[in-house]
């Protein structure tokens, strides 16, 4: 403490002079309206300058907050686009058939694909015009068929459900065979009842075969992996990978096959 005295006291002329400069700085400024605007100009710029700084150095160490949001925020995007795609290429193609609507898209609330018979269970039933034995796809392909439909819900037996049997053909030929599923693998299904004469290669797409009165033709299943002669017949079992991941599904569009009823009762009464 002594030892701020004897500073002060040994300089006590210089700091008087600061003093009265800055008193002598503060009545010009007090009573000269140019010089103030000046300076008070000046003061602004300087202070807004530092502000700028400080700013820009807060923005540089939030740029990785920003960052992440960012990525965050696309990703978002990116899968609501992706979605928006699916949708519209699904309702393309099934306005390309000629005898099939699609009456309704549903979100699925439940789904198994660890069992032997698998199911599907999504939000919307009779109110929304489902009914029992309609077709059920998404955009990578046909998921299986409409089982119990209650008024705002539905039950789907899924296409790796091993009570379920499906027409399908191969793309692109005549040659039409039996779709089921075995119980052991839920990305692979069988196609039996195609003769060992006809002409296949792996990489072959499998589709509906329009035999059946609930799916239209040409809705797309999977395609071949490979493929082996039956033992004691003329056939060969085909092993097909699904195009649907069954262990992601979120959204599915309900097919309504029409005519269906009269093609029923013209059928019945042969």
């Amino acid at each position: 403490m002594n030892r701020i005295i004897q500073i002060l006291i040994k300089n006590h002329v210089f700091f008087l002079f600061i003093i009265l400069e800055f008193i002598s700085f503060q009545l010009l400024i007090a009573n000269n309206f140019v010089v103030e605007s000046k300076v008070f100009k000046k003061i602004t710029e300087i202070r807004s300058s530092f502000f700028l700084k400080e700013a820009e150095l807060k923005e540089y160490f939030l740029l990785k907050e920003h960052n992440a949001n960012l990525l965050n925020a696309t990703e978002i995007l990116s899968k609501k686009n992706e979605l928006l795609k699916q949708k519209l290429n699904l309702s393309y193609q099934l306005y390309d058939l000629d005898d099939t609507t699609l009456i309704s898209q549903a979100k699925v609330i439940k789904n198994s694909w660890l069992k032997k018979q698998n199911f599907i269970t999504i939000n919307k039933g009779k109110l929304h015009n489902i009914e029992n034995n309609m077709g059920v796809a998404n955009h990578s392909g046909l998921i299986g068929i409409t089982y119990s439909v209650s008024e705002n819900f539905t039950t789907i037996i899924s296409l790796i459900n091993t009570n379920l049997m499906i027409s399908a053909k191969i793309k692109g030929t005549g040659s039409f065979g039996t779709l089921s599923w075995n119980g052991r693998k839920h990305n692979q299904i069988q196609l039996t009842g195609i003769p060992k004469h006809v002409d296949i290669k792996i990489g072959d797409t499998i589709v509906t075969s329009g035999y059946s009165n609930i799916l239209p033709e040409e809705i797309e299943v999977g395609k071949i992996i490979s493929f082996q002669n039956e033992k004691n017949t003329n056939f060969l079992e085909i092993q097909v990978a699904p195009f649907v991941d069954f262990t992601s599904i979120n959204y599915v569009h309900i097919l309504n096959r029409l005519n269906k009823k009269e093609r029923m009762l013209i059928e019945k009464n042969r």
